[in-house]
């Protein structure tokens, strides 16, 4: 009875995501892994200079993240979801971080991108230069899953923890 079920279970997740994949082929969006790598490592780029540029946090997460964004850290009771959610998140780490403390955080995508269509995963890590109020460098890794929408890549998930991936 198992094993019928999971074949049942298997011929119909093939069924099911077959015309997704034909879908995203169909609507031109299929590029290569190193397309989208050098799209995700431009788009966290512009990120970055969005944030050096001094851009509000609201402004930050509206360009970075999907409206319907989960996030997820070290730490954290429960998840937080949505926009509003994000800007709060990102509200508490600057004040972490201190006044213009932002200011020297820098993305860095990893090598590792997992993508099919319009989405994809990258593992990356955002590292802090020490400000006054932290005294030390702050190194965070993070998954992103990103989707591509009419406004660009905008990540869906994310998840993070503090350290590195130890390169």
């Amino acid at each position: 009875m198992a094993l019928n079920f999971k074949a049942g279970l298997t011929l119909l997740s093939a069924l099911c995501l077959a015309p997704v994949g034909a879908m995203a082929h169909d609507m031109g969006t299929t590029n290569s892994e190193a397309e989208i790598t050098e799209g995700l490592r431009a788009f966290f780029a512009s990120q970055d200079k969005a944030n050096r540029d001094g851009l509000s946090t609201t402004e930050l997460v509206k360009r970075f993240y999907a409206e319907d964004v989960i996030i997820t850290g070290e730490g954290d009771a429960v998840p937080r979801r949505g926009i509003k959610d994000a800007v709060t998140a990102l509200d508490d780490w600057f004040a972490y971080l201190g006044p213009n403390g932002n200011k020297g955080c820098e993305f860095s995508v990893q090598d590792s991108l997992v993508a099919s269509g319009d989405l994809a995963s990258v593992f990356a890590v955002l590292k802090c230069k020490p400000t006054p109020k932290t005294k030390k460098e702050e190194t965070i890794r993070q998954l992103f899953v990103l989707k591509r929408s009419p406004l660009g890549w905008r990540v869906v998930r994310e998840m993070w923890q503090a350290g590195d991936f130890g390169k």
